[in-house]
């Protein structure tokens, strides 16, 4: 489900549009993508107009108007964004005795094409994924990125070290949304200095 802005043609005001779609966030090429009528994939336009895509029960938040979305999480009393991200890492090329070698030196290819990006693969290449989350809180307008407690805790001015400590006492782990889920709704819980 997509929400948009629409001018009403009264003063510039603008009214919300609801839009159906198969959608989905592709983590490699950091765009929402969504299935047309003849079944072609393609990418959201005109992001800037948009204010939310909704998928299932999760909700994304255009960032930037080349297509970057946040997933906003909820933690208690507040929530923290999702920046989702991957890059395609080669694990080699298919060598002798079904093993992979990155140093073989086999050159035929196959594309990916997305947004300007162009992805060249080897079908006797073995790829994986490797993913690179980046977490935000929403301040103002602004997202303040963090990654580790001590990032966090500057969020949270006063209570710093009380989200150091309970970090540390709860083995967060900063590349775990449900670990950081956790500790960002302490932060909320905790009184405003």
């Amino acid at each position: 489900m997509i929400f948009s802005k629409v001018e009403n043609g009264i003063d510039g005001f603008y009214e919300w549009a609801r839009y159906s779609a198969l959608l989905n966030y592709s983590m490699l090429q950091q765009e929402m993508l969504f299935q047309d009528a003849d079944n072609t994939i393609m990418a959201l336009a005109n992001v800037e107009e948009i204010i939310v895509v909704i998928i299932g029960e999760r909700r994304f938040f255009p960032f930037s108007s080349k297509g970057i979305f946040y997933e906003e999480i909820q933690a208690g009393n507040g929530s923290f964004f999702v920046q989702y991200k991957a890059t395609m890492i080669s694990e080699g090329k298919a060598s002798a005795y079904g093993g992979y070698s990155q140093t073989s030196s086999i050159t035929s290819y196959g594309t990916i094409f997305g947004s300007g990006n162009v992805y060249q693969l080897n079908p006797d290449e073995k790829f994986r994924l490797k993913t690179e989350n980046a977490f935000y809180l929403l301040s103002g307008k602004s997202y303040k990125k963090f990654n580790s407690a001590k990032a966090l805790g500057k969020l949270f001015k006063g209570n710093e070290s009380k989200i150091e400590e309970f970090a540390k006492e709860q083995s967060i782990n900063f590349s775990k949304t449900d670990d950081i889920a956790r500790v960002v709704e302490y932060g909320y819980s905790l009184p405003k200095k």
